[in-house]
């Protein structure tokens, strides 16, 4: 029994066949969860076929809101974006909100001989940025040149 369960069985208005129906309604949820974001089995009681439509739809979902967050990857591998995101979800479950999902997706898609035309630009993309040098950079290297003259 869990913690939680404990807690909520001493209360005085704990119901304890309530409390362990919500701890199996929760045990559901995460197994559909699970099986619709993370490739897990699909639970005993659901539609396997209805499942995986959902579990597709998501992925879509998804694949757009990382395109929009970060068009970069979508523009470098074209139309092998969709399929390949499409295998990057399945096997991947987000982590660290969507601007990190494109990245992660990039660096898995380094990986892949079907993104070999987009490797290049992947790469720089996934480089970080050079610092930002101001205009006082630029004053610092001319009096450096000039001083070596």
């Amino acid at each position: 029994m869990s913690e939680q369960q404990e807690y909520v069985l001493r209360q005085p208005e704990g119901d304890p066949e309530l409390v362990l129906a919500r701890e199996r309604l929760a045990r559901r949820q995460a197994e559909l969860l699970a099986a619709l974001v993370a490739g897990a089995p699909v639970p005993t009681g659901f539609d396997p076929a209805q499942v995986r439509v959902q579990a597709r739809g998501l992925a879509a979902k998804r694949r757009e809101t990382v395109a929009r967050v970060a068009p970069e990857p979508a523009r470098l591998l074209g139309a092998a974006y969709g399929p390949l995101f499409q295998q990057y979800a399945e096997q991947h479950p987000v982590a660290g909100g969507h601007r990190a999902d494109a990245r992660a997706f990039a660096a898995w898609a380094l990986t892949r001989p079907e993104a070999a035309a987009g490797h290049a630009g992947l790469a720089e993309w996934l480089r970080p940025p050079a610092p930002a040098r101001g205009r006082w950079w630029q004053r610092v290297q001319q009096l450096t040149a000039t001083s070596r003259n």
